[in-house]
């Protein structure tokens, strides 16, 4: 599957393979999935996230870190706990990347701002 921005249709990962909870890693300062993966959340680690998708942080493509800097908090690298931090590069939120040393590394969509288009068929969801 593939992820696009719901609102200008770029796509936003390249295609990817769903995982089960049993092949993350809930490492702080390491990939909490593997590159070319995807999970929907069930909210076990990331609190607050059923149902979202969850990636690597290097499958993300065509985006950019929020332009407020507010939203772009931590210390070593992204914490996420101040809302969505990265858009697509023609400016809609998309989700949060996870990227501070506290914490497993990741990128969570938010579900309401993206696509899910399915490689093997005509449809998006």
């Amino acid at each position: 599957m593939k992820i696009k921005c719901k609102f200008c249709d770029i796509d936003i990962t390249n295609d990817l393979i769903e995982v089960q909870s049993e092949q993350l890693k809930m490492i702080d300062g390491k990939d909490f999935i593997d590159k070319g993966h995807f999970f929907i959340s069930d909210g076990e680690y990331y609190t607050a996230t059923e149902r979202q998708i969850i990636i690597n942080k290097t499958d993300l493509i065509n985006s950019k870190n929020h332009s407020d800097p507010s939203r772009l908090n931590g210390c070593c690298g992204l914490d996420g706990t101040d809302g969505l931090n990265k858009i697509c590069t023609n400016g809609h939120e998309i989700g949060t990347e996870k990227s501070d040393c506290w914490l497993a590394h990741s990128v969570i969509f938010d579900i309401e701002k993206i696509k899910v288009y399915f490689t093997d068929g005509p449809n998006f969801c």
